[in-house]
């Protein structure tokens, strides 16, 4: 499937050839991907040679990832492992798989958070961040967001034009998924009409983003057309020309109803979940996370379908991995003691474990003693380690949503004391970069622990000698704001050559908000030969700086750019950054019938993100907390989108 909006650019590797709407990789190839014929108890390859590369590193192609293996048309393939040697005397850290980096960039959203800095102004921090990314900020005389009047009369007419005067697959399905996400409701004009349209083209990618347009766009009067699409009805068949609907165009209509959260469609949903077969994961998948989307009140039918089903052993691993995610989303207190018990199950699948883990870091707080004596334990002593590493993250996310609660204070203390403990393990290297995180995740919340957690952090980081590890020193630095160490994680990103974590130390500064970096950073982004996936952790960086410089700085990339990767990496960086002074570059270039489609697609892409009226990309909140080790081809591709 090529997706415009779908940009391999976010942690992973750039694949050649790179559609507009490419393949980001979001867990490793053993991980039950959509033809897995194993569950979650699947073992990683002894050698982790093939395993994808824990940061945006080397493009290569790794075992289980051929052509077709998606489904779509076109497979992931897997990232190159730029640390392929099996760390050594830690024994619990044998492959890339478990890296922290994977966490990170699927996460990373609501702590860059960049368009609300642009209004709030940079360098500023901000506690616990919802995942919904729902809210504009506007009136702030200092903000460099696009204006309503900018988006509304430049943006939306030129997407238009380019939906009805355009043949392009690529600028198609970029243009009608920028145009959902472009300015506020009112502003994106005929959206469900310009989408529908789409249906019945003979690309795949088109019908498909049309699809997820309806859902995106947030427009009601969508909900009878994804309904037909869903079931396959007359109708949807209408819809597609008088063919059947594609499994892939009938999943994303599934996953717009959740999108529009039109509670009135959770019967349908279930009834779809009872009468589908587990073979088809996407369906039953993209169902499942639809369901969660909705805002229904607690004990609603949505909570107590996925309660029933949380315990249905029969159910397909990969399928049931999505249950104890879509019950936390939904805030279900009622599932916290059934979550409890299958996380603590000797029978459980592993990857249904995980995410029963992520499940629990969303609904318990710290004065449910067994959860976390449980998730203590299981760090200790579990055997799956991508369960012990989600639990580092659940244990904070627990403790930082109790914020500086004076009744839980005794046990915050005691967690801080636990993680300041696997900070300091030598012996569990692979730990104490998950440790780092939910040292930053906790200390975010809480002044105390963050003031607690800061020697153990800058000692980390100064002995340590992995470039992967000190990279999670220095981000998690980075996000407690410890500005005595800006200086000398400068120094490191000078001297420093493993590129990866140049990269994060990049991000550090930016969130240190040091802006004696900028011009440093400025001149490696705007260097011709830079690769295009670290130019892309530069920008960010500059972005966080609020540098008003790096619009026009990769603006004269992008203008100047020779290669398709180095056109995605700064559109996309554009967007992420969310300068409204990118806007007038971007639509010229969408325009440009000069330069070549896929390069005018980027174009579009960018400014769907740059223009879109959340501040958080709108499938944030369905990576955020995501089991990303149980992939299905339909939210390989939703989480793709950027």
């Amino acid at each position: 499937m090529r997706h415009a909006g779908m940009v391999v650019l976010s942690f992973v590797c750039l694949l050649a050839p790179l559609h507009a709407h490419g393949g980001q990789y979001w867990g490793p190839a053993d991980a039950g991907g959509g033809n897995s014929a194993g569950g979650g108890n699947s073992a990683p390859p002894a050698s982790p040679g093939g395993a994808p590369a824990p940061g945006p590193g080397a493009p290569s192609t790794s075992p289980g990832s051929s052509p077709g293996t998606t489904g779509t048309g076109r497979g992931h393939a897997g990232r190159g492992d730029s640390r392929t040697a099996a760390l050594t005397g830690s024994g619990d850290f044998t492959t890339a798989y478990e890296s922290w980096e994977f966490w990170w960039e699927a996460n990373k959203d609501s702590f860059l958070d960049l368009k609300h800095r642009l209004v709030r102004g940079a360098g500023a921090t901000s506690g616990v961040t919802a995942l919904t990314g729902k809210g504009r900020h506007t009136g702030d005389a200092g903000s460099r967001r696009p204006s309503y009047e900018e988006i509304h009369a430049t943006v939306v007419p030129m997407l238009q034009e380019l939906l009805r005067t355009s043949s392009d697959r690529d600028i198609l399905d970029s243009a009608i998924v920028a145009l959902a996400r472009a300015g506020d409701r009112g502003s994106r004009g005929d959206v469900v009409g310009l989408a529908a349209a789409l249906l019945d083209n003979k690309e795949l990618s088109v019908q498909s983003a049309a699809a997820l347009a309806l859902g995106i766009a947030g427009q009601a009067d969508a909900v009878p057309l994804l309904q037909a699409l869903m079931t396959g009805s007359a109708e949807g068949r209408r819809l597609m020309g008088g063919g059947p609907v594609p499994t892939l165009v009938a999943a994303f209509a599934t996953l717009s109803i959740g999108l529009l959260d039109d509670e009135a469609s959770v019967p349908r949903l279930i009834d779809l979940l009872e009468h589908t077969k587990d073979s088809e994961r996407d369906m039953k998948v993209t169902a499942i996370v639809s369901l969660s989307l909705m805002s229904e009140s607690e004990g609603g039918p949505a909570s107590r379908w996925l309660l029933q089903k949380l315990q249905d052993s029969k159910l397909d691993a990969i399928i049931a991995s999505y249950v104890p995610i879509a019950l936390g989303r939904l805030g279900c207190a009622e599932a916290l003691e059934p979550l409890l018990d299958v996380f603590t199950s000797r029978d459980t699948d592993s990857m249904v474990r995980q995410s029963a883990v992520l499940g629990l870091g969303q609904l318990a707080s710290l004065g449910q003693e067994r959860v976390i004596t449980a998730l203590e334990e299981y760090i200790r002593e579990g055997r799956d380690q991508q369960t012990r590493h989600f639990c580092f993250i659940s244990l904070a996310q627990i403790a930082a949503r109790d914020g500086e609660d004076d009744t839980q204070a005794e046990a915050r203390r005691a967690l801080v004391k636990f993680l300041g403990g696997e900070l300091s393990r030598q012996s569990s290297p692979g730990h104490r970069s998950w440790a780092a995180l939910a040292a930053a995740i906790l200390g975010r919340a809480d002044t105390e622990a963050a003031a607690a957690f800061q020697p153990r952090l800058m000692d980390a980081w100064e002995r340590e000698k992995d470039p992967s590890f000190k990279s999670a020193f220095a981000l998690a630095l980075g996000l407690l704001d410890v500005k005595v160490m800006s200086e000398a994680l400068l120094a490191d990103f000078k001297e420093s050559r493993d590129q990866d974590h140049r990269g994060y130390t990049a991000l550090a500064l930016g969130f240190l908000g040091y802006s004696e970096a900028a011009d440093t950073l400025r001149t490696q982004c705007a260097a011709r030969s830079q690769v295009p996936t670290f130019r892309l952790q530069l920008a960010t960086a500059l972005g966080l700086l609020g540098d008003v410089q790096a619009v026009q700085t990769l603006i004269t990339v992008l203008q100047d750019a020779e290669t398709l990767s180095v056109s995605s990496a700064v559109a996309r960086a554009l967007g992420l950054i969310g300068d409204g002074a990118a806007i007038e570059p971007l639509v010229a270039l969408a325009r440009d019938t000069g330069k070549p489609p896929i390069t005018r697609a980027f174009a579009c892409v960018a400014l769907g993100r740059l223009c879109e009226s959340s501040n958080l990309p709108w499938n944030a909140r369905l990576s955020a907390n995501n089991n990303y080790r149980a992939r299905v081809p339909a939210m390989d591709e939703v989480l793709d989108i950027q």
